[in-house]
């Protein structure tokens, strides 16, 4: 068999990976206000090989998780309960992970990181969240 027969029988598949897209500076949130925290990809994942986790860095709460195509708010620091959301899963199967954080506080400044897991891949990013006055 010649060379070019035995490289005829591969197929070369290229993958770009994940690669997250969010914010270029940090965000400002107003105090009892609504703030998103933006992490999308480009090429969505299919949801049921898909983790997305958003943590806080200094403390490692886990302000929100989704897992096995569903959202765990079981999973969230009590502090997060009840103020930490994904959009709608129509939205997470198009790509997009924000976060959207309810009556933001003084405490919620920080950094945020996004994690994205798939059975081939992982990225993250991170989103510095600055409070504002009312």
């Amino acid at each position: 068999m010649s060379v070019r027969g035995i490289l005829g029988a591969f197929i070369i598949v290229f993958s770009e990976g994940l690669i997250l897209q969010g914010p270029s500076g940090p965000l400002h949130g107003k105090l009892g206000g609504v703030l998103q925290l933006p992490c999308s990809v480009m090429h969505p994942v299919a949801l049921d090989e898909l983790e997305v986790e958003w943590r806080r860095v200094d403390s490692k709460a886990l302000v929100h998780l989704f897992q096995g195509g569903e959202r765990r708010p079981e999973s969230q620091s009590y502090e997060y309960r009840d103020r930490a959301h994904f959009f709608t899963t129509a939205e997470i199967a198009k790509g997009n992970y924000s976060l959207l954080l309810y009556n933001v506080t003084v405490d919620d400044a920080g950094s945020y990181i996004c994690s994205v897991f798939t059975k081939q891949d992982s990225s993250e990013m991170t989103v510095e969240v600055e409070t504002v006055g009312e």
